[in-house]
């Protein structure tokens, strides 16, 4: 007689949807770095159709989870403080002097973000770990595409051309913002052997692209990776009041070093800042209510503004939003690296790097007016809900701590 127990066969529909869920993941954290090492446009179509296959997935095997965990989100601290800054960005599309170019660009950026909360939010509650493999795959893949177009098409690769341009510069930035993410999967899964190679990889792909900002994020964010394995809380305090106070004391700053520093003896590092100290010195009333969302990219493109402007979130808040939203963003930044301070010890590390590469690369660099960057910022926010998600199925379950009669 067999007395093997009658196995449990799944449900269809809910095989189905775990299989969409994986397209999806894959779709977004593994094509979409890939397709950005050849084209620029490619990220723009990925992401809607990788948000759509969430969706189907959880049509498939539908559940409270995506409403619940967005009307969370939604009515916590960070996210009322956030949409308190959208609300205010929106506000502002009314004293903008360019007209409806920057109303359109908002709805691309509001989108993006939307889209990508949204297929966080409908990620089934406990992710199978199969797919945190799906995250360094796709960073790998990406790395070693950027090394080869390096080696094949060195013209392709290099900065000379400006960052914004450069399609491999792009793949760089988003390799260094996704890689930590990366790292956390192959941490949950015990892989430490794997996220050496990984993190190794991605360092060569940088180099090999020559973006030194992508390598200078990359090196302060394991600054910030190791201070966490110390003490998680006490690093996200600190970077919760450096940030804060770097966006509300970065204008004082920038006027004080064009007040200080002759334009004939300005040194070339410098030349941003004191741009931006100048345009502070008359600015007036703008200083504080700011000219509205976008302005800073098209004064430049228009010439209202010098091309040395500083392409820096800091500046962009400052000079879009004034002490309304630069006082918002402040807040949000402070939240946000706290609360990834009291993550669980595992994931802690991995989110206040991350937090750390972003923000270098905002503020010394990439600003937050690209199009191209905004939607890796949601992929990369995607990417750590998925780790979230896949955390609590870390460990299987021992013979042993299966209850009797199961």
């Amino acid at each position: 007689m067999n007395t093997r127990p009658e196995r449990q066969h799944e449900d269809p529909a809910s095989e189905a949807a775990h299989v969409i869920t994986r397209l999806a993941i894959g779709l977004l954290l593994i094509v979409a770095p890939i397709a950005s090492v050849g084209t620029r446009r490619a990220i723009y179509v990925l992401v809607p159709v990788g948000v759509a296959l969430t969706l189907v997935a959880w049509l498939l095997e539908p559940g409270s989870r995506g409403s619940r965990q967005l009307r969370a989100a939604l009515f916590s601290t960070l996210g009322l403080l956030l949409i308190g800054l959208v609300g205010w960005a929106a506000l502002s599309l009314i004293w903008t002097p360019f007209g409806t170019g920057p109303s359109e660009r908002f709805v691309k950026s509001l989108s993006t973000f939307v889209l990508a909360a949204t297929a966080a939010a409908l990620l089934p509650e406990r992710t199978r770990t199969s797919n945190l493999y799906l995250l360094p795959i796709g960073v790998a893949a990406g790395a070693i595409a950027l090394i080869a177009i390096a080696l094949f098409d060195p013209l392709l690769a290099g900065v000379r051309a400006d960052p914004h341009v450069s399609v491999a510069s792009r793949a760089a930035f988003g390799i260094a913002l996704l890689v930590w993410p990366a790292l956390g999967a192959l941490a949950i899964r015990e892989k430490t052997g794997v996220a050496i190679g990984l993190a190794i990889l991605a360092v060569l792909a940088e180099l090999a692209a020559g973006v030194p900002l992508a390598l200078t994020a990359t090196a302060l964010g394991a600054l910030a990776f190791a201070a966490a394995l110390a003490n998680a809380d006490a690093t996200g305090r600190a970077i919760a009041t450096g940030g804060a106070a770097l966006f509300l004391l970065s204008p004082l700053v920038a006027l004080l070093l064009y007040a200080a520093i002759p334009p004939a003896s300005m040194p070339a590092v410098l030349v941003p800042a004191i741009s931006w100290g100048d345009i502070l010195s008359k600015d007036g009333l703008h200083a504080l209510l700011g000219h509205g969302f976008d302005s800073a990219r098209l004064g430049i493109a228009a010439g209202y503004l010098h091309p040395s402007t500083p392409r820096s979130i800091l500046f962009e808040f400052w000079f879009e939003f004034g002490i309304v939203g630069v006082a918002a963003a402040a807040l949000i930044w402070a939240q946000a690296a706290r609360r990834a301070g009291r993550a669980s010890p595992l994931l802690a590390p991995f989110l206040l790097a991350g937090l750390i590469a972003a923000m270098v690369m905002c503020a010394f660099g990439l600003g937050i007016a690209p199009v191209w960057w905004v939607t890796l910022l949601a992929l990369d926010g995607f990417a750590y809900a998925l780790l979230r998600h896949g955390q609590s199925r870390q460990r299987r379950p021992a013979v042993v701590d299966i209850p009797p009669g199961d």
